[in-house]
């Protein structure tokens, strides 16, 4: 990601908390933030990186299955580096991991970006069956969650019907030129991987990661002493972050956190209070990615990437890339 962009998108989250706190009166905002439990953002931490470890498991499996086969030292390096890139819009700088991979072990974007798209892929679908707990008992969000899912199933019936992909894929040959290859050699990986069992066995453990998230706006509520049922607050989140990816908005920044204190409103809390936990649950989640993942790709970009692709360096967070 080149400077100027990550310059534009630290800009727009200053501007947008800003706002926030605005809203919400800064005298009363500080006030409620000082009597936070500090310890419960701790946990959150905690939370947020233990869900990152079980992503992790998915990402490695998927890599697998595609016949990709990196060290763990360096697979763990390339996708806490990708973490960096949760601020892109729909995380769709996260592709940036094929090129870290191509570098490391010469592997082909053909097969690494399929993993990156499905690794999205199974996020919507895993925050989907988060939020549609929440929907049973609320009632809200049902239009985004249905559309949400029959894009999904479109791309799956599309890759998996043979008539429908080679339609779509003599389209790309008439209009992408050089391209079309590549396009094909994607599809092969997308059917390889596409299992019906792989893809749902991965959601499932992928929802189980994002709970860990959903788990850590619940402690983080009851470090600000208020209190909601753990069923709200998986709700909550993950439809917070639905609704910030589908609006390809850098990171979701503003309608998450937007989303996050509206709801909390719905529920009795006072804007203060609202506004409070949505700035320290994007803190720990959203923003300690970001760090995390920047500290790792710096400290061993070095180490992990061979010196002479390390010359030409891949889009990624110290050039103009992404």
């Amino acid at each position: 990601m080149s400077n100027k962009k990550l310059a534009l998108i630290i800009a727009l989250a200053i501007g947008v908390y800003i706002l926030m706190g605005i809203y919400a009166d800064f005298n009363q905002l500080v006030q409620v933030v000082r009597g936070f439990e500090w310890r419960c953002l701790v946990v959150l931490l905690a939370l947020t990186t233990t869900g990152y470890l079980l992503r992790y498991l998915k990402w490695d499996i998927f890599l697998k299955k595609a016949g990709v086969s990196l060290p763990a030292k360096q697979n763990i390096f390339v996708f806490f580096s990708g973490l960096s890139m949760t601020v892109t819009p729909g995380k769709i700088g996260e592709i940036w991991k094929g090129w870290l991979i191509r570098d490391i072990s010469g592997d082909s974007l053909n097969t690494t970006v399929p993993v990156v798209i499905l690794d999205r892929i199974t996020d919507i679908l895993s925050l989907i069956l988060l939020s549609a707990v929440g929907i049973l008992s609320y009632r809200e969000g049902v239009p985004l969650l249905i559309l949400l899912l029959m894009l999904i199933v479109g791309f799956y019936v599309a890759i998996q019907s043979s008539s429908i992909s080679e339609r779509l894929l003599g389209v790309l040959e008439r209009h992408a030129g050089k391209y079309a290859t590549d396009a094909r050699a994607m599809h092969t990986t997308f059917e390889q991987i596409m299992k019906p069992g792989l893809l749902l066995g991965l959601s499932a453990l992928n929802a189980l990661a994002w709970f860990c998230e959903c788990l850590g706006l619940y402690v983080v509520t009851i470090g600000f002493h208020e209190y909601l049922s753990i069923t709200f607050s998986t709700f909550i989140f993950s439809f917070a972050l639905l609704a910030g990816g589908v609006s390809m908005i850098p990171g979701g920044i503003g309608l998450a956190e937007a989303t996050i204190t509206g709801f909390l409103q719905v529920y009795g809390l006072d804007a203060a209070s609202a506004i409070g936990i949505a700035l320290v649950v994007r803190f720990g989640t959203l923003w300690y990615g970001v760090i995390l993942g920047s500290a790792v790709y710096l400290a061993f970009r070095r180490r992990m990437i061979p010196s002479h692709n390390l010359k030409k360096e891949s889009p990624g967070i110290t050039n103009g890339g992404i």
